[in-house]
């Protein structure tokens, strides 16, 4: 039987502190010859390598070894007798090592005293050994010799194997980043993107610790209460709560050394119960990642959330720079707007309620956000080619001639080619717009004569609004309309004018529309379209 434990052998420096901290390397004995063990044990005793002392473990038949290397993984050297039940017991035990359990890590060194039954060229060029030693020859020198230097060899091996599974989970854990990274940068509002990096931060730690996504504007003036605030952009588990609002006094409390040493510092902070990371935009706040949790990680897995954060920092970056272009565009279209608008003896706020109007049907009928905030900016272009009709033609009080309708037609296909061109998103829309917003469902519209699905959705949303608010609000030829009416003509439209699930999303959100007209009425020198 297999006999463990008796460790003889004491560390050099003769304290137990290195082989209490380390264990030791763990030598099988694989032998029929119980003189053998006592012998081996002796040469080998009070013998360390790299701080750490030997373990022998006894085997007596091959049978008996290979149960054992079965059920543990951590031998690092077998001393293998040839010849045990059977002449060729050891070479057996070598063959299933390496073939049937896949150890190529272990070192075997084949001791045999009866060299003729396992001649040593013709076993070395046979089995997968590492050394072949006749007993006779194998002095207590030897013995040394040939253990330390295959325990450097497993030592090597094991490093070597370890240094790859440690580039194998960087790799591993760089595309988890790379993966995160390339999520995060896909969204396109600032909830959004505070979401996924929470979420993406989740995925990378596996934690499933409460968390927030925290924006620190004014620095540590800021945490002093001086300026600034601390706002809370996303959060998770019982601070959902706190989500756009800011940081109350009780949380902050408990957080407050880490994130005013994470501000301070500039990096990030790994305190015993909670996790504070940190990154900062070139032109930005200072943004925080917080987990209430322990967070243990290796210094290979902190380097990985250390990239994570500087490339959120990238991607927070160019949110930002993103939102500041498309505000500028926003700006651009509605005092571009306006001044088409202005050349329209007509009511003012037109433009603005037609935007909220479009998303909020645009998010009625299920459209992403991003999509419906491009509806949005993009619908108050929609009369755009009006710019070129005559004075005389648009400002008519009175009814139109058939030349002057097809006149004022045109402003579709005008609309259209001022901005078919354009590469932003919103522009590109906006021409669309411009061109459909005058289809009809049933085919009878202009200028294309467009029906059904061949029409965009978004000029389909745009048509609808428009006329809501055309019949709801007084123009220069004619007087506001009441509000029955004017719901009874979109009801009667369904199906022929109008986009039958673009009305009944509008019926569904008829309080919220209510509400968004009487936020933007009409002044006196408001202008529509």
């Amino acid at each position: 039987m297999s006999t463990e434990g008796e460790n003889w052998l004491e560390d050099d420096t003769g304290t137990d502190t290195n082989a209490a901290e380390c264990p030791p390397w763990n030598v099988l004995v694989v032998d029929d010859e119980p003189d053998v063990h006592h012998v081996t044990r002796l040469a080998l005793s009070n013998i360390d390598f790299l701080g750490r002392p030997l373990n022998i473990i006894s085997c007596y038949t091959g049978a008996e070894a290979i149960s054992l290397l079965k059920s543990r993984s951590d031998i690092a050297l077998i001393l293998l007798d040839v010849v045990m039940e059977s002449e060729n017991a050891g070479l057996k035990v070598a063959r299933v090592i390496r073939d049937e359990l896949e150890n190529h890590t272990v070192r075997i060194i084949l001791r045999t005293g009866q060299p003729g039954v396992a001649p040593e060229r013709q076993v070395i060029e046979t089995y997968d050994i590492n050394d072949y030693k006749s007993k006779i020859e194998l002095t207590r020198d030897k013995l040394y010799t040939a253990v330390l230097g295959s325990l450097r060899s497993y030592n090597d091996i094991v490093t070597i194997d370890h240094q790859r599974q440690m580039l194998d989970a960087n790799r591993r854990g760089l595309l988890k980043v790379i993966e995160a990274s390339r999520a995060i940068f896909r969204q396109q509002s600032l909830r959004q993107f505070a979401q996924g990096v929470l979420e993406q931060l989740q995925s990378l730690l596996f934690f499933e610790q409460e968390a927030l996504y925290v924006v620190v504007q004014g620095g540590l003036a800021a945490l002093a209460g001086q300026d600034g605030d601390i706002k809370v952009m996303y959060a998770t588990g019982n601070y959902q709560r706190l989500c756009g609002s800011a940081l109350d006094n009780g949380e902050l409390e408990h957080f407050r050394p880490s994130i005013e040493q994470a501000v301070r510092e500039g990096r990030s902070i790994y305190a015993q119960d909670h996790f504070v990371g940190f990154f900062r935009s070139p032109h930005g706040p200072a943004n925080l990642l917080i987990i209430d949790g322990p967070v243990a990680l290796s210094k290979p897995d902190e380097g990985l959330v250390e990239l994570y954060c500087r490339n959120v920092a990238i991607a927070y970056e160019n949110l930002m720079l993103s939102q500041e272009v498309e505000d500028t565009q926003r700006t651009v279209i509605y005092n571009l707007s306006e001044v088409v608008e202005h050349r329209s003896a007509s009511a003012g706020n037109h433009i603005r309620r037609m935007a909220e109007y479009c998303w909020l049907l645009a998010k009625e009928m299920g459209l992403e956000d991003e999509d419906a905030e491009i509806i949005r900016a993009a619908s108050p272009l929609h009369d755009a080619g009006k710019v070129a009709i005559p004075d005389a033609v648009l400002n008519k009080p009175g009814p139109l001639t058939p030349d002057e309708r097809n006149i004022i037609t045109e402003h579709a296909e005008i609309g259209y080619e001022i901005f078919k061109e354009s590469r932003p998103r919103i522009l590109k829309l906006a021409a669309t717009i411009a061109k459909e917003h005058h289809e009809k469902w049933d085919g009878s519209g202009y200028p294309q004569g467009l029906s059904g699905e061949s029409i965009s959705l978004a000029a389909r949303i745009v048509a609808l609004a428009d006329v809501y608010d055309a019949l709801s609000q007084s123009r220069c030829y004619k007087d506001a309309w009441p509000q029955e009416e004017v719901l009874q003509t979109i009801r009667a439209g369904r199906g022929h004018h109008f986009d039958p699930k673009v009305v009944d999303a509008f019926f569904r959100a008829l309080p919220k529309i209510d509400e968004i007209r009487s936020r933007f009425p009409d002044g006196d020198t408001s202008t529509t379209g």
